[in-house]
C-alpha cells in the first residue's frame, strides 16, 4: 500500500508576536504538540485569564518576574498534558513548545528562564489567608467558586428551562498526618472527602471536606450558592438535585422545598419501607419464582420518618428479585405523579446519576484532582479545584 504522506506544515495562530508552524522535517523536536490546541482552547475560554483574576499579588512588582496569570497558565497546561508534579516544571520551563503555550518564550532577566520552577509554582499553591514573608500571592476561595458557576452559565446562550445538579462524594487517600486527617469505614483508610457539584459534563463545584463529616448536612451550603447563582442569571430555570442516600437530609430537602428546587434522592431501606411493600414484594418474588428470571414492581406512596423528617414527603420503591435474592430500592422526590409513574422516574431519571461517577473519574484519572499530598487543607483544594475549603470540626 502506498504511503500517505501528511501535509508539509500547519499554521497555527501567532504568539508572543511569532509565527506558529508545525513541520515534520526535524530540527528541535517537542513531544508535546498537542499543547497549541489546548492554548487555543484556553484563549477561546479565558480559563487561565479569569482563573488568575481571582488571586491578590501582593509581591513587589520591581521583582516579580512571572505574573500570576502566567503561574496559572503553565500549571494548567502541565496538568492538560499528563504532568501533575510541581517538579516536572523544572524540565518544562526550558521547553519551547511549553513555553509558547504559555506566553513566555524567553525570561525577563538574563538569569531566568522562560517560566517558572517548582518552588515557584509552590508558592502560587501553598497560598494562606494572608501573605507572609514566603507566600505573597493570596487565592480569593469566594471568587474561585463562584467561578466555575459562571464559565458553565457563559457557555448557555440562551436559558434552558430545566437543569440536574448532581451531587456526590469520592474518597481520596491520604497519606501521612496531613491536616484534616480521618478514617472512614466505608472506604476502609484515612482520605478527605471531597464534595462534587456537575451540571452534565459541567463542573460546577469541588469542596475538599475530611472524612468524618456528614457530606449530606454539608451538601446545603454549596447547593444554595450554587442555586442562588444560577437564578441571578437564569430566574425561571427549573432546578433538579439529584444524588444517593447520603444526601436524603431533613435540613437539604426542607431548603429545596422552601425556594421551589425540585430533588431526587436515594432513601436508605429500613424495616418499616420493607413492611411498607411486602405485598409488592410477594408478587414480584413469585413471578421471579414462576419465570425463572428476574422481576421487579414498583409502588409510589406519601411517608414520613419516626423522627428525623419534619414533613410527609413522596416515596418511590423498587422491589426486585433476582436469582432469589431481594434487591429492593427507594427514593424520595418532590417530583409529583402526573409528572412521571414510578417505573420511569427511577429507571430513566434517578439511575442517570450514574454517569457522574464517569466525571468525577475524569476529574481524579485525567487531571489529577487526587494528587491532594500537601500538607494543609487549604492548598490541597486549590490543587483540587479552587473553592472554597470546608473548616475542619473541632
Amino acid at each position: 500500500m502506498q504511503t500517505e504522506c501528511s501535509a508539509g506544515a500547519y499554521e497555527f495562530p501567532a504568539s508572543c508576536g511569532r509565527r506558529v508552524v508545525a513541520r515534520f522535517d526535524g530540527g528541535r523536536m517537542s513531544s508535546d504538540g498537542g499543547v497549541i490546541l489546548v492554548k487555543q482552547a484556553d484563549d477561546i475560554l479565558g480559563l487561565s485569564r479569569r482563573f488568575a483574576a481571582c488571586f491578590r499579588d501582593k509581591r513587589h512588582p520591581g521583582f516579580v518576574e512571572y505574573r500570576v496569570e502566567d503561574l496559572v497558565r503553565q500549571r494548567i497546561m502541565g496538568l492538560a498534558l499528563g504532568y501533575e508534579d510541581l517538579n516536572d516544571h523544572d524540565a518544562l520551563r526550558h521547553d519551547l513548545i511549553f513555553g509558547l503555550a504559555s506566553g513566555r518564550l524567553s525570561g525577563g532577566r538574563a538569569n531566568c528562564a522562560a517560566l517558572a520552577g517548582k518552588s515557584t509554582l509552590n508558592r502560587l499553591e501553598r497560598s494562606g489567608h494572608k501573605a507572609d514573608r514566603y507566600c505573597r500571592i493570596i487565592a480569593d476561595h469566594e471568587a474561585l467558586a463562584t467561578l466555575f458557576v459562571t464559565l458553565f452559565l457563559d457557555q448557555h446562550e440562551h436559558a434552558p428551562a430545566r437543569i440536574v445538579l448532581d451531587v456526590d462524594v469520592t474518597d481520596d487517600r491520604i497519606h501521612g498526618h496531613q491536616e484534616g486527617r480521618a478514617f472512614h469505614g466505608y472506604y476502609g483508610h484515612n482520605c478527605y472527602l471531597p464534595l462534587y457539584v456537575f451540571c452534565g459534563d459541567h463542573l460546577l463545584s469541588a469542596t475538599l471536606r475530611t472524612a468524618d463529616r456528614d457530606p449530606g448536612k454539608e451538601a446545603l451550603a454549596d447547593i444554595r450558592r450554587i442555586v442562588e447563582q444560577i437564578r441571578s442569571r437564569w430566574p425561571r430555570v427549573r432546578i433538579l438535585v439529584r444524588g444517593d442516600s447520603g444526601f436524603a437530609r431533613d435540613s437539604l430537602m426542607t431548603w429545596c422545598e422552601d425556594n421551589h428546587v425540585d430533588f431526587l434522592f436515594g432513601l436508605a431501606g429500613n424495616t418499616r419501607l420493607y413492611d411498607r411493600i411486602a405485598s409488592l414484594s410477594a408478587e414480584v418474588r413469585d413471578e421471579a419464582a414462576t419465570t425463572g428470571r428476574a422481576a421487579r414492581g414498583f409502588a409510589s406512596f406519601d411517608w414520613i420518618t419516626k423522627d428525623s423528617w419534619t414533613r410527609r414527603r413522596r416515596v418511590v420503591a423498587k422491589a426486585e428479585w433476582r436469582h432469589g435474592n431481594r434487591y429492593h430500592r427507594f427514593i424520595v422526590t418532590t417530583l409529583p405523579q402526573g409528572m412521571s409513574d414510578p417505573r420511569h422516574l427511577y429507571e430513566q431519571i434517578y439511575c442517570a446519576r450514574g454517569d457522574m461517577e464517569n466525571r468525577i473519574k475524569e476529574c481524579q484519572m485525567d487531571l489529577f484532582s487526587d494528587r491532594t499530598s500537601s500538607h494543609t487543607i487549604r492548598a490541597n483544594q486549590l490543587r483540587l479545584c479552587g473553592s472554597r475549603p470546608q473548616p475542619m470540626s473541632c
